[in-house]
């Protein structure tokens, strides 16, 4: 089950997918209405199963979207601290016909591999050991065997860029007939220069290679993590919840506290008619 704030909830709902309210003890009661929803008590977790979301045309919508941030995405891999990967391959257009072509081709027809040619296409930590060339075997039989379910794309194949990252080092290898094949050059040196940029941890991605965030996530953070498939705590929502509304009552008794007070003028009262004369 993947976690959700209520709004979230009520919108995935209008799109005919199923939540779920959950309640004490762990467990999970199905919501029919807009009626239940607002029956809830405040700070309910609200929780949509995990295979309905990833079948869902919103999933593959967000995945979608993070294919048209090429420049963001890759400036975050190149700034990356921890060790990870990224994967290429031949652009829809395909303007050379490249796509599942060999290195030997390539050079026979004198074409070079361009970094234009490519889509940025995923990126994700690396995790495992041995050397690069085995974990380079290893993600090969990861996206073909057992690919990641935010992974839309075709399996691993030949005229595929494997960038990885390791000890602060790019090297990027072509996915050629047989193993993988270095190719100096493909990637420029990391564009990030200034302090500001390179300290920034959190581009908006959904893949989550540079999610170092704030120790305590906030709600919109974890539902960005759930929607793109990665696992999170329902507890770490729910404080998220409670701490967002605690944050949020507190900023309202703020607000009247640093209103002006209203002077309270005493008038003295009207004589009577009587009292005059």
């Amino acid at each position: 089950m993947l976690p959700l704030s209520k709004e979230r909830a009520l919108e995935l709902f209008e799109q005919d997918l199923t939540v779920y309210a959950v309640v004490d003890g762990g467990g999970a009661e199905m919501l029919f209405d807009r009626e239940e929803f607002e029956s809830q008590l405040p700070g309910t977790v609200f929780a949509l199963s995990r295979e309905e979301w990833e079948e869902s045309p919103a999933f593959d919508a967000l995945v979608q979207e993070r294919l048209n941030r090429q420049q963001e995405r890759e400036q975050a891999f190149l700034s990356h601290e921890g060790d990870c990967f990224a994967i290429y391959q031949v652009s829809r257009e395909d303007p050379q016909n490249v796509r599942f072509m060999n290195l030997d081709w390539l050079k026979s027809h004198d074409i070079p591999v361009d970094r234009g040619n490519y889509d940025l296409i995923y990126t994700a930590p690396l995790g495992g050991s041995g050397t690069k060339m085995e974990q380079l075997e290893k993600l090969y039989e990861q996206f073909n065997l057992q690919k990641p379910v935010d992974f839309h794309s075709p399996s691993m194949s030949v005229s595929d860029i494997v960038a990885v990252k390791r000890d602060g080092m790019v090297s990027c290898h072509y996915c050629d007939s047989v193993g993988f094949t270095e190719i100096p050059g493909f990637l420029p040196d990391n564009p990030l220069k200034n302090a500001e940029m390179s300290m920034e941890d959190d581009y908006g991605m959904i893949d989550g290679i540079i999610n170092n965030g704030p120790k305590e996530p906030t709600v919109a953070q974890l539902e960005q993590q759930a929607r793109s498939g990665q696992p999170i705590s329902l507890m770490d929502l729910a404080d998220a919840v409670h701490r967002e509304e605690r944050d949020k009552r507190k900023s309202v008794v703020e607000q009247l506290h640093q209103q002006p007070k209203q002077e309270s003028k005493k008038t003295a009262p009207k004589k009577s008619a009587e009292r005059e004369l």
